[in-house]
């Protein structure tokens, strides 16, 4: 009887090794939840390296970074547009501004890619922002749509250094 439950418990926990064995194969290659990366560097490419303080038309530098996590290669778009605090920034739909600049990059599954971005901004104020948007080439619709993917960063514009 005992060498039975013996028998028993061993073949479940070789069964139960041969599932954690075979289960990475097995998945190897998919994506359960694909998603797309959008973040924004300092000209250092650090986090919280950030200009707060610009000067109307003159030039500064940042980093953008975009990671592909959809499982299959993907061209993408991202676009600055200027705005203020009056302006509904959403999720599902892009915001309504004039398009400053846009970089275009190719980025394989798994993969991510870091764009260095040299701007310059208009108008001396305070409370502006710098909108970056994610957009991904449908091959559908044969073009870019927006991938619901958003950053923003916060600054004042002077008229004079």
């Amino acid at each position: 009887m005992i060498d039975d439950d013996l028998k028993s418990v061993t073949l479940i926990i070789l069964l139960a090794l041969a599932v954690i064995a075979v289960y990475p194969i097995l998945n190897e290659g998919r994506v359960v939840e694909p998603f797309s990366e959008l973040g924004v560097l300092g000209a250092n490419g650090k986090i919280g390296d950030y200009p707060r303080q610009l000067v109307s038309g003159q030039n500064f530098n940042l980093t953008l970074y975009v990671g592909n996590h959809e499982g299959r290669v993907e061209y993408y778009r991202v676009v600055a547009k200027l705005s203020d605090e009056t302006s509904n920034v959403s999720d599902v739909s892009p915001l309504d501004a004039q398009v400053k600049a846009s970089w275009e990059t190719i980025i394989s599954s798994g993969s991510n890619s870091t764009i260095p971005v040299r701007l310059s901004v208009g108008s001396a104020g305070l409370n502006r922002r710098l909108v970056f948007e994610l957009w991904r080439y449908d091959v559908a619709s044969h073009d870019f749509v927006y991938d619901e993917r958003w950053t923003q960063l916060w600054y004042n514009v002077t008229a004079t250094g």
